[in-house]
């Protein structure tokens, strides 16, 4: 009897840690969710602009506009940049081949480049004229962080080059 006592009880324990791992779960999931949404670059430019409700509506009908478009650019620039990479394959590689690949991909990624300056263009637009040097510093820092030159190198590769190969 007492062997039978011990085991609904280990049971219900089982029970009881397994449904506290899935609450656990399912509330950092729920946050972690939430955290991305609030924290999202479209809700960071909302909230920096000071956006009224119907400049938010615009702008992120705007974003999901842009968001489409951009992906099926950047599908591109992957196809293009495949093909330009396949080249490596063959043991004559064609000057004329190799540039067109290369110039297929500059052309894609300037697509993807003009698109995204036409989408601040329509931001821009939407902004006051109290909000626009707000949202000309803050392009400007976006462009200045894109730019920007990575320092040294980054600790996962350091592993695979020799010492003597870095800096």
């Amino acid at each position: 009897m007492k062997d039978l006592i011990k085991i609904k009880f280990t049971n219900w324990l089982i029970v009881l840690l397994i449904s506290a791992n899935i609450a656990s779960l399912i509330f950092f999931w729920v946050g972690h969710i939430k955290n991305e949404r609030d924290n999202s670059p479209k809700e960071f430019l909302a909230a920096k602009l000071n956006f009224s409700d119907s400049q938010k509506d615009a702008y992120f009908k705007l974003a999901k506009d842009h968001n489409e478009n951009a992906k099926i650019i950047r599908e591109k620039i992957k196809i293009d940049k495949e093909l330009f990479f396949q080249l490596l394959k063959s043991n004559t590689i064609i000057d004329s081949a190799r540039n067109n690949a290369a110039a297929q991909v500059s052309l894609s990624i300037q697509s993807l480049d003009i698109l995204t300056f036409e989408h601040f263009k329509k931001v821009r637009a939407l902004c006051s004229d109290q909000q626009k040097p707000k949202f000309d510093e803050l392009i400007q820092k976006m462009v200045n962080s894109v730019n920007s030159p990575q320092q040294g190198i980054r600790p996962s590769m350091k592993e695979e080059i020799p010492p003597t190969a870095e800096k």
